[in-house]
């Protein structure tokens, strides 16, 4: 009987490879150190309870206070009802630019969380030094070396502005690391707003009286020029006014009809009496022609045929007439430019904006920042959600491992 032993070669020994075995060795160190590490409760110790503990110690120990001044305004404008003769009616309107008193609100509240008020509180009362005081913890506090853009996105971050729509009322709030330091620098940008708002008012009132001067101005021009092209026609053609000329014309034409009829009556007896061709006769002939060419030569001056001396009467009256017409126009409207300027001047002296305080900032009695526990408890909820996260995605992988 004999035996067959079947040799498996997939068994066969696999050449040893130290560098290999070295790494194998290396990856199951790690592996192991990994693993007793990063257990759940080493990484809920080191990723929840040690930074919770370490955010109460700040937020219960070292955080500095911070207290808030908060101030209420209102923007008023008065003498605002004024009319003017021009098209654009200023109504109701203020003397910021806006349509409405809102809108100037609206512009006080965007300056005071603007590089403009930053840079002149910096230089007024140095802004920079009251964030940047030793006694306060290093990590609410600006650098002493910090930029003007780093002061000014700390700015934003410390002040607040709130205005409501209906009634343009502006709720602005300043936080500071002291209840004396919050009001001092409150009343310092409430001083630089309403030297804002002051500047404005007074720009506004200027353009508007330099506006309606430019406009008399421009409307005495076009007057001067109209009075200048009527009176160059006057002395080039040597009529004051056609319509009077064409009066004094008819005037004159009628009277020498009226002759003309008297002549033309005595020649008519004398014909009926056979004595026409007498001298008498040839005398009233000539008259009556004389008469007739006197006739025409002043009915051509003012319409018809062309006048003797190159001009009529209808010519000139419609050129005149515009010319008149012009003047008439351009007249007029200076003079409602001289009355839109008195009435500027008036409204400039009696309009005013100003920025009306009425709930000061006193100095506050307890700090509102930063919430302590609320901070502490919302930062420790969102670290052990992430923890919570983090691992079971870690165990959802170890399982597709498997």
């Amino acid at each position: 009987m004999s035996v067959e032993i079947a040799y498996d070669r997939s068994r066969e020994a696999v050449p040893y490879d130290p560098e290999e075995a070295v790494t194998l060795s290396e990856k199951t160190w790690l592996s192991r150190l990994f693993g007793l590490f990063f257990t759940k409760k080493n990484s809920l110790i080191t990723f929840v309870i040690i930074p919770s503990i370490a955010a109460a110690a700040y937020y219960f120990f070292i955080a500095s206070s911070q207290y808030v001044a908060e101030t209420r305004m209102i923007v008023r404008t008065i003498g605002v009802s004024e009319q003017f003769d021009t098209s654009e009616k200023r109504e109701g309107r203020s003397m910021i630019g806006g349509d409405s008193l809102t809108q100037d609100s609206y512009i006080v509240a965007n300056y005071l969380k603007s590089p403009e008020i930053v840079r002149k509180l910096d230089a007024q009362i140095g802004l920079h030094s009251y964030f940047s005081k030793s006694e306060t913890d290093w990590l609410s506090r600006i650098s002493a070396d910090a930029r003007f853009e780093d002061l000014y996105r700390y700015w934003t971050k410390h002040v607040d502005t709130y205005v409501d729509g209906p009634s343009g009322i502006i709720i602005f709030t300043v936080r500071a690391f002291s209840p004396e330091d919050s009001v001092a620098i409150s009343k310092a940008a409430l001083l630089s707003a309403t030297e804002m708002v002051d500047k404005l008012s007074e720009k506004a009132k200027r353009d508007l009286v330099t506006r309606v001067e430019g406009d008399v101005t421009g409307s005495l021009g076009d007057y001067r020029l109209a009075l200048d092209n009527l009176r160059e026609y006057q002395n080039k053609t040597g009529i004051l006014d056609p319509l009077s000329s064409a009066k004094m014309l008819s005037a004159v034409i009628g009277k020498l009809t009226e002759q003309k009829l008297q002549l033309l009556v005595n020649l008519k007896s004398l014909e009926a009496a056979k004595a026409d061709d007498t001298p008498r006769g040839r005398e009233l002939r000539r008259s009556i022609q004389a008469i007739d060419d006197q006739i025409t030569i002043r009915q051509n001056s003012m319409a018809g045929q062309t006048a003797a001396d190159g001009t009529q009467l209808s010519t000139s009256l419609t050129e005149f007439s515009n010319l008149e017409t012009h003047r008439i126009v351009t007249q007029a409207i200076y003079e409602a430019n001289v009355r839109n300027l008195d009435t500027a001047k008036s409204t400039a002296l009696q309009r005013t904006t100003f920025l009306s305080i009425f709930s000061n900032a006193h100095i506050p009695e307890e700090s509102e920042y930063p919430d302590r526990f609320s901070d502490w408890i919302i930062l420790t909820v969102g670290l052990l959600t992430l923890w919570m996260t983090a691992t079971l995605i870690w165990m959802s992988i170890e399982d597709h491992r498997v």
